[in-house]
C-alpha cells in the first residue's frame, strides 16, 4: 500500500508541474538552498524489536549525483535521523543477518511522519555482511574506537565460549583498574553462549553513555540471534586430542587427554508472529593439570641442596553444559516479547591442583545455574520506545576438599595437605529489573530509565577449619622434619639453623598456624540500583552532544549515593561546506564512573565478624603441634588465649569513583574501513583494598591494644593512568579480505591492588606498578573468503613485558600477612639475610632506614599468540525459489516485461552445508612463560615453571589442534 501511495504522490507532482504549478516538491532546487528538513525513523525486525546500527542509504532521484546523497546509520536502539532537502529519494536500509528494504520514490517534505521500516530476516545462507565502517558520524554510537563483529568477524574467535570469552577478555582490559563486564540481550552476570547463536558483539560503543554504570572500554555487549522466518539449524562436534598438540615443556610426560565440545540448535517460526531459538552444548574438558613444584618428601636429602622437582600431570577433567530455548513474540505491531531460558551446569574433578599445588589440596566442585530472562519492547508511536526486561539467575554449586588433613604450605615451594578451601555449599539468587525509555524530539534523543539488582547469597564454608601451617621456604620445613624425626623440642628445632653459601641463615619451625572454628554459615541481602537520563543533540549538521547523569546506590554498605555526570560530543570536520562526507570526526568526553561492593566481600565480613565464625593466627607455633602425617585439624582449645581475627567493612567506605576522559580522531576510508586514534586519560580514588587495623607498629605495639587482628575493608588507594590507543576496520579487498586492528601503549600506577596492603599504616608504601599489568599490546584479526566455499581466519594477540611482585616469603611486620617485600641491600646489611639475585640485592630482613623495594619490582615475559581456523564447506540439496521480483529486461512485442533470468550465481545456494574445520591455537608453538616466581626464598626464584595460558584453559598443551566437523540446514 505505501509503495501505491508513494507512486500516486510522485505522479500528482509530475502532474503538477506540467500544468506549471509550482507546488513545494516541484521547487526543489530552490529549497535544497534555503531549507534542510529532518528525516527521522526506526528500524526493527518481524518480531517488532529494534535493529541496532542499520544502514540507511537514501538517492536524491531530481540530484543524480552523490552530492544529493545521504547516508547514515541507526543507533543501539534502531533509531536514525538524517538532515537533508525536501525532494523524492529512493531509501535503502541494510542490517548484518537481514534482507535489504529497498523502496522508490520516497516523497521528503517539509513535514514528514517517522518511518518504521521492517526488515526480514535472512536465511542462514543468505546473509550479507554490512561494514558500518563505511561512513563517518557524529551520532554518539557511530564511535569507530569501538570494536564491532559480525557475520563471518565472529569467526576470528575460538569455538570454544570459555577461550572466546578471555578472547574477548582481553580486547576490553585496557584498563587494569576496571575488569571487563560482559553483557548477554543487555543483562549482566551471565555466560557467554556458544559462537552460532551469536548475532553481534560490541565493544566499547558509545563510551560516555549514562545508560551504563562502567566506561565503555570494558563493556562487552553479546546480542543473540532471534528464530528465523523458516526452520533452519546446526551440529557441530570439535575434537582435539593430546596425540594432535605439542606437549608442556615444564610437565612434558603427560596421560592421553581429549577435549571434545558438541553443540547443537534448532531454530524457526512458530505461527505468524512468533519464532523459537533452541539450542545446546556440551564441553568435556578431559585434560590434565599441570604441577611444577619442590618434592615435599625429599626432605632427607642434604641441607642446602636444590630439592627435587616434581613434575607431572593429575587428571582434571573439567564438564560444561548448557541449554538454552528463546522465545520471540509479537503481539500487535507495537510490543514485541522476548523470553530465554538457560540451564547449565559445570562438574570439575581435582579443581585447585596446578604448579606448587599438590593433588591431595584439590577440590571437586559442581554447579547448576538456571537464568530465566524476559525482554518487553513496545512502541508509543514511532517517536518512543519502552524497554522492559527482567532477569532471575539461580545459581546451586558445591565444593568439597579432596582431604581434610591440616594444610601445609613452603612458600615458592609446594602447597600439600588438604585443600585451605574445605567445603563450600553456596545457594546464590540474583534479580535484575530494567526499564529503558527512548524518545525522539527533532534533534534531540532522549534516553531516560533505570536498573535494580537483588542479590541474596547464603553459604556454607569450612575454609581454614584443616588449619594450615607455613613455612617460610623449603629449607625451613626440611630442618623442621629432620628434626622431628629425631625427637627434637620447638625450642631446639628453632634453634638448629642452616648458613648457607650465600651467607644467608635459615632456621627451623613454622612461621605461622591459622584455623577456623565456629559456626560456618552466612547469609547476605544486598542490592544495588542506578537511574539516569541523557540527551543526545543534534546542535548542528557537523556537531553532536551528548550529556547525561547517572545516580547509583547500594545497600549494606556506609556509601549510599554516587553521582555520575557524563558530556561527550562529536564533531566532524569536512574539506569545504559543500563537502558530503567528513575528512575527520573528532570525539571527545568526560564522566565519573563507580564499581560496586562485592557480595562476596560482605558475606565474609557478616561471617567473621569474631563471633559466628573465629579465625586464630598463631605467629611461630609450637613444633609440637605441627604433624605432618596427621588426618585432622589441629585443636583450638591451645589457642583460646589468641583473640579470634576479624572481618568488618570500613565505616566510611566509598565506592571507587574514576575520572575518565577522552579525545580521538577518526577517518574513514569510503569502502576500504576506518581508522581511530585515541587518547584516555584516568584517575581513580577511593581504590578497595584491605588493611589490618591493628597490626604492629614499628616499635611492637597495636594501636588498638592486645593482639587481635582486624582486617577491614577500606577504599584508600589512588591510580593514575592513560592510554593510547589505535582502532583500525580495513576491508583490503572488500569481500575477500578485512582485518581489523586494535593497539595501545599505556602506563599505569596505584597504591592498591584490591587485596591487603603490605603497611596498613602507609599505602603509600605499595604505589607503584601493577602486578600482571602490560603497557603495550596488540590484538588484530584476518578475514579472509578467497573463493570455493573455503574461509580463513586468524586471531592474533602480543603483550609486551609484564610484572610480579618480589616478596620475602616471610611475615616481616607481624601483620599475619605475607606480602612484605625485601629492602635494597646497603652496607649494613647482615651476610644471614643478604640475597644476591639478577633483579639486584636484596635484604631478606629489612633494616630500619633501608629503603623497601618498590612494589612489582620484577619483569615477567610477553605473550604471542595467534590462531587460525580454516574451513571448508560442501554444499547440497534442493535450492530455495528463486526470487520472484528479478529486474525486468526490455518490454516484448506484446508489451510485457519478462523476468531477467536468474544467472546460476545468483540463485540461492542448496539448503545443506557440510563444514569441515581445522583450528591451531598458539600455532607457532611459541612458549609462553607464567609470570616467574618472586618468593626469595624459594629454589625457583625468578624463574618461570608454568605456561601463561592467556588464550586457554588446557594447561597441558603448548599448541593445541582443534579439528571440527558441522552439519547446517
Amino acid at each position: 500500500m505505501r509503495r501505491w501511495l508513494c507512486a500516486i504522490a510522485v505522479v500528482c507532482v509530475s502532474a503538477a508541474t506540467a500544468l506549471g504549478q509550482t507546488p513545494a516538491l516541484a521547487q526543489t532546487s530552490a529549497l535544497a538552498q534555503t531549507q534542510q528538513v529532518m528525516l527521522s525513523g526506526v528500524v526493527i525486525d518481524p518480531s517488532g524489536a529494534a535493529i541496532a546500527h542499520a544502514e540507511i542509504a537514501l538517492h536524491n532521484i531530481a540530484n543524480d549525483s552523490v552530492a544529493g546523497d545521504r547516508q547514515t546509520t541507526a543507533d543501539a536502539t534502531g533509531r536514525f535521523s538524517v538532515t537533508l532537502p525536501p525532494a523524492s529519494y529512493d531509501i535503502t536500509v541494510s542490517a548484518v543477518g537481514f534482507r535489504a528494504y529497498t523502496q522508490q520514490g520516497l516523497v521528503v517534505g517539509v513535514r514528514n511522519a517517522p518511518l518504521s521500516i521492517k526488515l526480514e530476516i535472512a536465511a542462514t545462507e543468505e546473509q550479507v555482511e554490512v561494514d558500518s565502517s563505511n561512513s563517518l558520524s557524529t551520532d554518539a554510537s557511530s564511535n569507530k574506537s569501538a570494536m564491532v563483529f559480525t557475520g563471518d568477524k565472529l569467526d576470528q574467535f575460538s569455538d570454544d565460549p570459555t577461550i572466546m570469552t578471555e578472547q574477548l577478555n582481553a580486547l576490553g582490559s585496557v584498563d587494569p583498574t576496571q575488569p571487563p563486564q560482559l553483557y548477554i540481550d543487555g543483562f549482566s552476570g551471565g555466560t557467554l553462549p556458544p559462537k552460532d547463536t551469536i548475532r553481534e558483539i560490541r565493544i566499547n560503543q558509545n563510551p560516555y553513555s549514562a545508560q551504563y554504570d562502567q566506561f565503555g572500554q570494558g563493556r562487552i555487549e553479546i546480542f543473540t540471534k532471534p528464530g528465523a522466518n523458516s526452520v533452519h539449524g546446526m551440529a557441530a562436534i570439535n575434537v582435539s586430542n593430546s596425540a594432535l598438540n605439542a606437549t608442556n615443556p615444564y610437565v612434558p610426560v603427560q596421560p592421553p587427554y581429549t577435549v571434545t565440545f558438541i553443540n547443537a540448535n534448532i531454530n524457526g517460526p512458530m505461527g505468524k508472529n512468533s519464532s523459537f531459538y533452541l539450542n545446546m552444548y556440551r564441553n568435556g574438558n578431559n585434560t590434565n593439570a599441570s604441577v611444577t613444584a619442590s618434592d615435599p618428601t625429599a626432605f632427607g636429602i642434604a641441607r642446602g641442596a636444590t630439592p627435587p622437582t616434581l613434575a607431572y600431570a593429575v587428571g582434571n577433567p573439567t564438564i560444561n553444559q548448557s541449554y538454552s530455548l528463546r522465545l520471540d513474540r509479537q503481539f500487535g505491531k507495537k510490543d514485541t516479547f522476548i523470553g530465554r531460558y538457560t540451564f547449565s551446569d559445570t562438574q570439575v574433578t581435582n579443581g585447585g591442583v596446578g604448579q606448587f599445588v599438590l593433588p591431595s589440596e584439590g577440590f571437586n566442585s559442581d554447579a547448576h545455574v538456571q537464568t530465566l530472562q524476559m525482554t518487553d519492547t513496545h512502541l508509543f508511536g514511532a517517536k518512543v520506545v519502552s524497554d522492559t526486561a527482567f532477569q532471575y539467575i539461580r545459581t546451586r554449586s558445591r565444593q568439597d576438599a579432596v582431604s581434610g588433613a591440616p594444610a601445609i604450605v613452603a612458600e615458592g615451594a609446594f602447597n600439600e595437605g588438604g585443600s585451605p578451601a574445605q567445603a563450600l555449599h553456596d545457594n546464590q539468587d540474583r534479580l535484575e529489573f530494567r526499564e529503558e525509555i527512548s524518545i525522539s524530539h527533532g534533534t534531540h534523543f532522549i534516553r531516560t530509565g533505570g536498573r535494580y539488582r537483588l542479590i541474596r547469597d547464603a553459604n556454607l564454608a569450612t575454609a581454614g577449619y584443616n588449619g594450615q601451617f607455613i613455612f617460610p621456604s623449603y629449607l625451613a620445613y626440611q630442618i623442621t622434619e629432620q628434626d622431628l624425626q629425631k625427637g627434637w623440642t620447638d625450642a631446639q628445632i628453632r634453634a638448629d639453623c642452616y648458613t648457607a653459601s650465600s651467607g644467608v641463615a635459615t632456621c627451623g619451625g613454622a612461621s605461622q598456624l591459622s584455623v577456623s572454628a565456629g559456626q560456618a554459615s552466612a547469609a547476605i541481602l544486598t542490592g544495588d540500583i542506578g537511574i539516569y537520563g541523557e540527551d543526545e543533540w543534534k546542535a548542528t549538521k557537523d556537531l553532536t552532544l551528548t550529556y547525561g547523569l547517572r545516580l547509583e546506590s547500594q545497600s549494606a554498605i556506609p556509601d549510599h549515593l554516587d553521582v555520575g555526570p557524563r558530556v561527550a560530543f562529536a564533531y566532524s570536520i569536512k574539506r569545504n561546506a559543500k563537502a558530503k562526507d567528513p575528512v575527520v570526526v573528532i570525539r571527545g568526553g568526560f564522566g565519573l564512573f563507580y564499581q560496586r561492593f562485592s557480595s562476596g566481600n560482605l558475606l565474609q565480613s557478616v561471617r567473621q565478624n569474631g563471633t559466628a565464625q573465629q579465625v586464630y593466627y598463631l605467629t611461630s607455633p609450637s613444633s609440637n603441634v605441627y604433624n605432618p602425617n596427621s588426618t585432622t585439624a589441629p585443636g583450638v582449645a591451645g589457642l583460646s588465649t589468641t583473640p579470634p581475627t576479624i572481618y568488618n567493612v570500613d565505616p566510611h567506605l566509598h565506592m571507587p569513583t574514576q575520572m575518565q576522559g577522552m579525545i580521538s580522531a577518526e577517518h574513514a576510508f569510503g569502502k576500504y574501513g576506518s581508522i581511530a586514534l585515541s587518547y584516555y586519560q584516568r584517575r581513580t580514588t577511593h581504590m578497595f583494598d584491605s588493611v589490618n587495623v591493628n597490626a604492629p607498629l614499628p616499635n611492637g605495639t597495636r594501636p588498638l591494644g592486645g593482639t587481635q587482628n582486624i582486617y577491614q575493608y577500606s577504599s584508600g588507594g589512588i591510580s593514575n593512568g592513560d592510554t593510547l590507543s589505535l582502532n583500525t576496520n580495513l576491508n583490503i579487498i572488500p569481500k575477500k579480505l578485512s582485518m581489523w586492528t586494535s593497539a595501545y601503549v599505556g602506563h599505569q600506577e596505584s597504591d592498591a591492588s584490591g587485596g591487603f596492603a603490605s603497611n596498613s599504616y602507609n599505602l603509600g608504601a605499595d604505589a607503584g606498578r601493577l602486578a600482571g599489568y602490560t603497557p603495550r599490546g596488540l590484538f588484530t584479526g584476518f578475514s579472509a573468503t578467497p573463493g570455493w566455499d573455503t574461509n580463513l581466519n586468524m586471531f592474533l594477540a602480543w603483550r609486551g613485558d609484564s610484572y610480579f611482585n618480589i616478596t620475602t616469603g616471610s611475615d616481616n611486620n607481624g601483620d599475619t600477612i605475607y606480602n612484605d617485600r625485601p629492602s635494597f641491600a646497603s652496607a649494613a646489611t647482615p651476610a644471614a639475610s643478604l640475597v644476591k639475585t639478577a633483579f639486584g640485592n636484596f635484604d631478606l630482613t629489612p633494616q630500619p632506614g633501608e629503603a623497601i623495594i618498590p612494589i612489582n619490582y620484577g619483569s615477567a615475559p610477553g605473550v604471542v599468540y595467534t590462531e587460525f581456523y580454516l574451513s571448508k564447506s560442501f554444499r547440497f540439496g534442493p535450492r530455495p525459489p528463486a526470487p520472484a521480483n528479478a529486474a525486468p529486461v526490455a518490454p516484448a512485442a506484446n508489451g510485457s516485461a519478462p523476468a531477467k533470468p536468474v544467472a546460476k550465481a545468483d540463485l540461492p545456494p542448496p539448503r545443506y552445508r557440510l563444514q569441515f574445520n581445522i583450528g591451531v591455537n598458539n600455532a607457532f608453538n611459541h612458549l609462553n612463560a607464567g609470570p616467574p616466581v618472586g618468593v626469595l626464598t624459594s629454589p625457583y626464584f625468578g624463574t618461570s615453571n608454568t605456561l601463561n595460558n592467556m588464550f586457554g584453559s588446557n594447561t597441558s598443551s603448548n599448541r593445541t589442534v582443534m579439528l571440527r566437523t558441522a552439519f547446517f540446514f
